[in-house]
């Protein structure tokens, strides 16, 4: 290791310290268990956070450990709740770039997006974590976790959690499969991710499904396909998607909902839509 390394290594290790020092166990979910000689965390419960080593994280803030990947610094950053300039200084320390942050609500291009499509269609803008970001009328009347409850709507907590979701989907297995291999698959771009990390945890303590599923480590992506719904207004529909990366939005996708027009199917997307209007 050449001199400007070991500097940028000792560098390192002394700024994941420092931070580690201002964060209390109640701020990360940790239970607060003995007495501490010293203020913040330990070293093994920034380690537990983050899923590296206990002795791997010693390494580095010794600045001992060369190179940490961006995925270790992204997870790191993470159980620091370090803000996007203490993210960048951390990367920039190990040599590498930082990733651009995402956008945490809805874009402008997202908004046009869903604007742009003609009624009866339904749709929606979604997160990498599954959060539903904005939706047209067609899409409130069609799945009603969108428009009930105190929170962001998210798919896959009411696939999971929702009774109505068993009803909704014709075929639920493959639905909630495919839910949970999307966000396994998202999960991979932002491992650091702290809002996904709870969302995680908290469908692993209320659903058994999820658990088996989210152990099962598929990823799947689909940009379009078929889904059969039971809707209690307009009884069954068969529904074609299609989804799209919205433009200068990184991870935010448009869901769009359709049917032949000659179809029941429309038919029934029509009266839902005429009657939100």
């Amino acid at each position: 290791m050449g001199l400007v390394s070991r500097l940028r290594a000792r560098e390192l290790g002394a700024f994941l310290r420092a931070r580690r020092t201002l964060l209390t166990p109640d701020e990360v979910g940790l239970p607060v268990t003995g007495a501490r000689r010293t203020p913040g965390l330990r070293r093994e419960e920034i380690a537990r956070l983050a899923g590296v080593s206990d002795g791997y994280y010693v390494r580095l803030e010794q600045g001992r450990a060369m190179h940490p990947s961006a995925s270790v610094l992204g997870a790191l950053a993470g159980a620091l709740r370090l803000s996007q300039p203490e993210r960048e200084h951390l990367f920039a320390l190990a040599g590498e770039s930082c990733p651009a942050p995402e956008p945490e609500e809805l874009t402008e291009g997202s908004r046009r997006m869903l604007e742009l499509l003609r009624p009866p269609t339904a749709a929606y803008v979604i997160n990498r974590n599954s959060d539903v970001l904005a939706w047209n009328d067609t899409a409130g009347a069609l799945f009603g976790h969108l428009v009930d409850g105190p929170r962001r709507p998210n798919n896959v907590r009411y696939v999971f959690t929702d009774p109505e979701a068993k009803r909704l989907f014709v075929d639920w297995p493959h639905i909630a499969a495919d839910s949970v291999a999307h966000l396994r698959a998202s999960s991979g771009h932002r491992p650091d991710d702290a809002e996904l990390t709870e969302l995680v945890t908290e469908l692993h303590e209320v659903s058994p499904d999820f658990r088996r599923l989210w152990t099962a480590r598929e990823l799947r992506q689909k940009d379009d396909g078929r889904k059969e719904l039971r809707h209690p207004r307009v009884g069954r529909l068969t529904l074609d998607y299609a989804v799209l990366a919205a433009p200068g939005a990184a991870g935010q996708r448009l869901v769009a909902y359709s049917a032949d027009p000659d179809s029941d199917s429309h038919a029934a997307l029509v009266r839902l839509w005429s009657k939100g209007n």
